[in-house]
């Protein structure tokens, strides 16, 4: 069971924090509590890029491209997630794949942010 506080902000806000957890359910095992705890950091970090992935995901940035989005507040808008999520997700992308990876006959650029179709 996830209880989301009434207090949440936007429904936005509230769909990360629902995925976040549901990340962490299917990521992390026992208690994570404990964030001084290497082991519990990188389960909660694991649960946090699990959300990223479902919500946003590489897919989700050419999704925004092909629909013309032109900054991050219209892609964080379309994709229905906080802004701040979005760059944090971006940021992870970035340091995962580097300054940009290629999907499909995309490639997304991470720094500055930018698709580019291959033809």
């Amino acid at each position: 069971m996830i209880a989301v506080s009434d207090r949440i902000g936007t429904s936005a806000e509230e769909s990360f924090i629902l995925a976040e957890e549901l990340g962490h359910h299917l990521t992390a095992a026992g208690n994570i509590l404990d964030q001084a705890d290497p082991n519990c950091r990188r389960q909660e970090l694991r649960g946090r890029f699990w959300a990223y992935d479902r919500l946003i995901g590489l897919t989700g940035i050419i999704k925004a491209y092909r629909y013309g989005c032109r900054s991050r507040y219209e892609m964080a808008e379309l994709l229905g997630v906080p802004e701040n999520v979005l760059q944090d997700a971006l940021d992870r992308y970035r340091s995962k794949y580097g300054v940009c990876t290629q999907m499909g006959n995309y490639v997304i650029y991470f720094e500055p942010l930018g698709v580019a179709e291959r033809r």
